[in-house]
C-alpha cells in the first residue's frame, strides 16, 4: 500500500529566500496482521524556486506583504494550492529570526502552508538542520572521524559537530557575507555592531559609514574573520575568547577538534566561483560575500584540517521537510491525564550507557548522561516555546533491570530539575518495554508539577531531529504517534 505526500520547505534567511516542492512515496512494509509501519520509498522534489533576496524593511523588520506576495506567485507557478500541502518546515535563519516581525511572518506564511514542523530555528537548531542537510552527518557515519559543518550565510556561521551520525556539539558566530556592506565604489554601508566590537578587541581599526575602503583592506578584514573562524571551530582556545564578541549566545569555553571542516550556505556556494580582485567585484551583491568566499577557499588549501565545500551548500538548511510515518506504541506506557494530543515536538536522543559492576559509578555515568543530554535539549530547543520542549529518547544497547531503572528515574528527576523545566511536561520514549514502569517510579521522584505532567511511551524508534505529534488515545494502551522526520537532499 503506498502513499503520496506533498511536502515544502521553506527556507527564510538573511540574505536570501527559497522553497522546495517535494513529493515522497510512502510504502506500507509491515504485513497485514502487523503494526502499521511505513517507510520512504522514493523522493522526488517537484519544483526549486529561484533563490531570491530576502525582502527587508530597513535592518529590523521583514517586508511580510512581500514575503507573502512572492511565495503567492511561487505557489502558483508550481501549479500548487496551499490546501495540497501536507508537511513541511518554514525555517526562519540568521538574523531573520531576530527580526523585530518575525513572529508575525511564521504566522503570515502558516496561512499559505499545511502542517509544518518548526517555524522558527534558533542558533543550535539551525546549526543541526544545516548539517543534516548538507551531507555532513552523513559522512559522519562514513568515517571514524569528526565531521564539522559550518554553514555561513549572510549574518552567521552555524557549526554543527557530528560523530558516527550523532550532533556532540554547536557553536554559532556573528560572521557572515552581509554583516559588512559596501558598494561598488568602495564605499562602507554598513558594518554590524558585532564586528565593530571585536575589531575594537582585536585592534584592526575599521571605516566609518560612508568611508571609501580599499581592497587590500577588505582582503585583510575577511583573511581575519576567516582564520578566527577557522581557528575557533578547531577548538583552539585562545582564539575562542578573541572571538568572544562573535560568539552568538552563551561563551563557548571548549569545541572539539574536527578531522574534517564542511562549508556549506550562500559563502559556501561562492567559495568554488573565481575569486574578486576588486572592490567593484566584491561588491557583486553589496557586501563581503564573494570575497569572504573565496579567502576562506585559499586559506583552506593549506589549513592543517581538510576544508571543503559541502556536498549541498546553498540548499543545506532545509530542502524538504516533513515525512510521516504512523507508528503505535507499546502497551507498557504511562501519562497523565489531560497533556493529549501533542504537536511537533522534536526528539533528543540519550545513549545510556553500559551498565557498570559498582552501583555507584552506575548512578554517576547515567547522571552525567542524563544531565548532559537534557542541557543539550534545552540549548536547542527550550526558546521555541513548546510544551514540552522537546522529547527525550531514552536509547541503551542492552535489558534495562529494575535496579537500573530506579537509578535512570533518579537521574531523570535530577535532570528535570532546571528551572526552565519546572513547569514544562515531560515526554520520554523508550525503546524497549518499560515505560510504565519508569511513569511509575517517576510519580515517586517528581515534584509537583511534573509528576502529573508526564508521558512515557515505549517501542518507539525515532531518530535525533525528528518531530513527534502524539495523538489522544484510542483506547486505554493505544496511543497513536507521528514520527516527522526532516527530509534533505542527498
Amino acid at each position: 500500500m503506498e502513499e503520496t505526500l506533498t511536502s515544502v520547505g521553506i527556507d527564510l534567511g538573511t540574505s536570501t529566500t527559497k522553497w522546495i516542492l517535494s513529493k515522497l512515496t510512502l510504502t506500507r512494509t509491515s504485513g497485514g496482521f502487523a503494526l502499521p509501519r511505513y517507510e520512504i520509498t522514493k523522493r522526488a522534489i517537484d519544483y526549486e524556486s529561484p533563490i531570491y533576496s530576502t525582502p527587508l524593511l530597513g535592518d529590523d523588520e521583514i517586508d511580510v506583504p512581500a514575503v507573502v506576495r512572492l511565495l503567492g506567485e511561487e505557489y502558483a507557478r508550481a501549479g500548487l494550492l496551499p490546501e495540497m500541502v501536507q508537511t513541511g518546515a518554514i525555517i526562519l535563519t540568521g538574523e531573520t529570526a531576530s527580526k523585530s516581525n518575525a513572529e508575525g511572518l511564521a504566522h503570515a506564511l502558516a496561512l499559505h502552508a499545511g502542517q509544518f514542523v518548526v517555524a522558527t530555528a534558533g542558533a543550535d537548531l539551525e546549526s543541526l538542520l544545516a548539517g543534516k542537510g548538507s551531507g555532513a552527518e552523513r559522512r559522519s557515519l562514513e568515517t571514524e572521524g569528526l565531521i564539522a559543518n559550518v554553514d555561513i550565510g549572510g549574518g552567521t556561521a552555524n557549526t554543527a559537530y557530528f560523530r558516527r551520525g550523532r550532533l556532540v556539539a554547536t557553536a554559532t558566530f556573528h560572521i557572515g557575507g552581509r554583516l559588512v556592506r559596501v558598494d561598488e565604489e568602495g564605499r562602507v554601508q554598513y558594518i554590524s555592531p558585532a564586528i565593530r566590537k571585536w575589531a575594537g578587541g582585536t585592534g584592526k581599526k575599521l571605516p566609518g559609514l560612508g568611508d571609501s575602503v580599499r581592497f587590500e583592506e577588505l582582503d585583510d578584514l575577511c583573511r581575519t574573520l576567516a582564520t578566527t573562524l577557522l581557528l575557533s571551530v578547531c577548538g583552539t582556545s585562545d582564539a575562542l575568547v578573541r572571538a568572544e564578541p562573535l560568539i552568538v549566545g552563551a561563551s563557548v569555553q571548549n569545541l572539539p577538534q574536527p578531522d574534517e571542516i564542511w562549508i556549506s550556505g550562500g559563502v559556501g556556494r561562492l567559495m568554488e566561483a573565481p575569486p574578486p580582485e576588486s572592490v567593484q567585484a566584491t561588491a557583486k551583491y553589496g557586501d563581503i560575500g564573494p570575497l569572504l568566499a573565496a579567502v576562506l577557499a585559499r586559506i583552506g588549501k593549506e589549513w592543517p584540517v581538510p576544508v571543503r565545500v559541502a556536498e549541498q551548500s546553498v540548499r543545506a538548511t532545509v530542502i524538504g521537510a516533513g515525512t510521516q510515518t504512523t507508528e503505535v506504541s507499546g502497551a507498557t506506557m504511562y501519562y497523565s491525564p489531560g497533556l493529549l494530543p501533542l504537536r511537533n515536538i522534536p526528539v533528543v536522543i540519550c545513549e545510556l550507557p553500559p551498565e557498570a559492576e559498582v552501583g555507584a559509578d552506575d548512578v554517576r555515568t547515567l547522571k552525567e548522561a542524563l544531565g548532559g543530554t537534557v542541557a543539550q535539549g534545552v540549548s536547542i530547543y527550550a526558546e521555541a516555546g513548546s510544551d514540552p520542549p522537546f522529547a527525550l529518547c531514552l536509547r541503551s544497547s542492552g535489558a534495562c533491570s529494575y535496579r537500573r531503572l530506579q537509578r535512570i528515574a533518579e537521574g531523570l528527576a535530577e535532570a528535570y530539575a532546571l528551572p526552565m523545566l519546572r513547569d514544562r511536561a515531560m515526554l520520554l520514549i523508550c525503546e524497549s518495554d518499560m515505560a510504565k514502569a519508569l511513569g511509575h517510579l517517576l510519580l515517586i521522584k517528581l515534584k509537583e508539577p511534573q509528576r502529573h505532567r508526564l508521558i512515557c511511551l515505549d517501542q518507539l524508534v525515532p531518530q535525533e531531529g525528528d518531530y513527534l505529534d502524539v495523538g489522544e488515545p484510542i483506547k486505554e494502551d493505544v496511543i497513536p504517534v507521528v514520527i516527522k522526520s526532516l527530509l534533505f537532499q542527498e
